[in-house]
């Protein structure tokens, strides 16, 4: 299983590779945004990890 999620909404059209993760991020408001990157292995977030403009 793999996803990314930014404040919660999940990005479309997510594939990865040993290194890179590819993805459509969902609409959000101005301003930055928490991401998550979910795996088999777990979770990782990073708050502040995008910013919308």
């Amino acid at each position: 299983m793999l996803g990314v999620l930014f404040n919660g909404v999940p990005a479309t059209g997510v594939s990865a590779t040993a290194t890179t993760v590819t993805g459509t991020t969902p609409p959000g408001a101005v301003g930055n945004a928490t991401v998550t990157l979910v795996t088999a292995f777990g979770a990782v977030t990073v708050p502040g990890g995008f910013t919308y403009v």
